[in-house]
């Protein structure tokens, strides 16, 4: 779900495009602004898509080096941080469309010792965030991405479908599928399943 100091929400959106029309002037600072506002939830939507790499670094590297060379193209039809996660999610589908193929199984995870060190409530954690990038990884890239945005980022199937150029229903469809694969792959793990938030959900 979004951060909550939202650079793109209402109060600081002015500031926001302030720091645009400087940045396209090539203010140094301005860029250094903005990207230091919306690293982080660019950072979180390359993860969520492409999976934990070190590879990562270079893709969120490499969405703001499309984006300041595109200021030119940003009219403010949508907000500036919905504009850069589009970008984001382009450069990220595309680093995953060229990387091998390397699934990991489920199975492995659902075999770890129960016994792990810690507290019980880390412990849980960590599985419940190793099985998400797991399920995450095993979806199909456009699926994935409508599910990251969607389900996890919260933004609405209208802005989801303007960030990956497809209709309104298509996104939907994607969700769904997504929601009906992880049903599938927990449907032993009912805990796991209602800890993602995806039981019983639509949308």
């Amino acid at each position: 779900m979004r951060p909550v100091a939202d650079p793109s929400s209402p109060t600081a959106a002015p500031d926001v495009t302030a720091l645009v029309d400087r940045a396209r002037r090539q203010d140094s600072t301005a860029f250094r602004e903005l990207f230091q506002r919306h690293v982080c939830a660019v950072h979180r939507v390359c993860t969520r898509i492409y999976g934990s790499s070190p590879d990562v670094e270079d893709i969120v590297q490499t969405a703001f080096v499309e984006a300041f060379r595109s200021l030119g193209d940003f009219r403010g039809d949508a907000l500036f941080s919905t504009w850069l996660t589009r970008i984001a999610v382009r450069v990220a589908l595309r680093a995953v469309r060229r990387r091998p193929t390397n699934s990991v199984s489920l199975d492995l995870v659902f075999e770890r010792p129960g016994d792990a060190p810690g507290p019980e409530r880390l412990a849980a954690a960590r599985e419940g965030l190793g099985v998400l990038e797991r399920l995450l990884g095993e979806l199909r890239p456009k699926r994935r991405a409508a599910f990251v945005l969607t389900v996890l980022e919260g933004y609405s199937m209208e802005e989801v479908a303007a960030m990956l150029g497809a209709s309104t229903a298509a996104v939907k469809v994607r969700v769904h599928d997504a929601r009906r694969q992880f049903e599938k792959r927990l449907k032993h793990q009912p805990d796991l399943l209602a800890a993602l938030g995806v039981e019983g959900a639509e949308s």
